[in-house]
């Protein structure tokens, strides 16, 4: 049958999995449209235009994750009245289903889901099966999320272990899917690599810097190194700082660690140029679901150094890199040491996403012929 998906990303969280999402959703013969903020200055659309309803936040796109109280207080009534938008965009397009990708304020999404099941079944994808990975900007971004959940018809995780936690954590198994996530593909062909090639193993940290990252384990785990090993290293941490990394950066350099921080937001270029530089890529993630850095960097063949969490202890073997307790310097040093000279064996990038695209619909299907 054909259907109509409202999909929702309000604050564009994850703008490169939406794109690949799309399109594995139009190769199986589904029509989307996707309720989204508008472009920030400097960013590029992902989703084609015609695609998209750039409804939420207006002129207030820009992120409130470091902005004072006012701020948010503005964001959040924003968010409100976009939800009102989203709603009579489901009805007037009109909707067969609506996914949402993120619950950002728990308790005004309740009441928009309620209403949304009134006329289309609604669904919802958990990438972070603690909410924000724990760091919300507020409060009110986590309280009332069980409550979604629990009203939402169907929940989709990446994972078997995001399953299980939500699982746990009293979601109905009847209403649980795993859809995995996909990969992502960065470009390299055009990158001019820098010549000479520095000869230290070069390890990189890179994406939106959060606490959840785990930069200052990073940090204890080099402290913890033996002088010789530290020399064979280039250490490189890269990206937006969305945390204050100053207590970091004062560790490293009370620890004459030499570190290369490039700190900002980094284009397409940026990250290929990191790439071609790297040798190991390292995740050091207090908690995470599912990594939309690993899912780009999956299949480029490099070392992954990662915690034994979410998507990383589903996927990585010891013959393409090594995974370590969450936030235990010591076994990450020791991981560190012996990524040295290693490649990964040669494997499977994973589910691609014209087979993400049908098993989804196939999911939409079930539920509206359901209701």
């Amino acid at each position: 049958m054909a259907i109509n998906a409202l999909l929702v990303d309000p604050s564009l969280f994850t703008a490169p999995y939406n794109a690949a999402l799309n399109t594995g959703l139009n190769a199986a013969g589904v029509t989307t449209l996707w309720a989204t903020r508008g472009l920030r200055e400097g960013e590029k659309a992902d989703l084609p235009e015609a695609q998209t309803a750039p409804i939420f936040y207006p002129g207030l796109e820009a992120s409130a994750k470091q902005a004072g109280a006012a701020a948010k207080l503005r964001k959040a009534i924003s968010h409100i009245g976009s939800l009102k938008r989203m709603i009579a965009l489901s009805k007037s397009w009109p909707a067969d289903i609506v996914h949402l990708q993120w619950s950002v304020l728990p308790a005004a999404d309740l009441r928009a889901v309620h209403k949304l099941r009134q006329t289309a079944p609604v669904v919802l994808t958990v990438h972070d099966t603690t909410p924000f990975n724990g760091n919300p900007t507020s409060k009110l971004q986590v309280m009332g999320f069980p409550q979604v959940l629990a009203e939402v018809d169907h929940v989709i995780v990446h994972t078997s272990r995001g399953r299980d936690a939500l699982t746990e954590a009293g979601c109905a198994t009847h209403k649980l899917s795993v859809i995995p996530h996909g990969p992502f593909t960065l470009d390299l062909s055009q990158t001019k690599a820098h010549t000479p090639r520095d000869p230290r193993w070069t390890v990189v940290l890179f994406g939106r810097l959060q606490d959840y990252k785990g930069v200052d384990v990073l940090i204890d785990a080099l402290a913890a190194l033996p002088p010789d090993t530290r020399d064979a290293l280039r250490v490189v941490i890269a990206g937006e700082p969305f945390c204050d990394l100053a207590p970091a950066q004062a560790k490293a350099a009370q620890e004459n660690l030499n570190i290369d921080w490039h700190l900002g937001w980094l284009s397409d270029d940026d990250m290929a140029t990191l790439m071609v530089e790297a040798d190991a890529l390292v995740f050091p993630y207090r908690r995470i679901e599912a990594s939309g850095v690993y899912y780009l960097t999956k299949s480029l063949g490099k070392w992954i150094i990662a915690s034994d969490l979410g998507a990383f202890g589903d996927e990585i073997t010891p013959d393409t890199g090594h995974l370590v307790p969450p936030g235990d310097a010591d076994a990450l040093a020791q991981a560190l040491s012996q990524s040295i000279g290693k490649t990964p064996a040669p494997g499977s990038i994973g589910t691609d996403w014209p087979e993400i695209g049908q098993r989804t619909a196939a999911l939409y299907d079930r539920l509206i012929a359901n209701r």
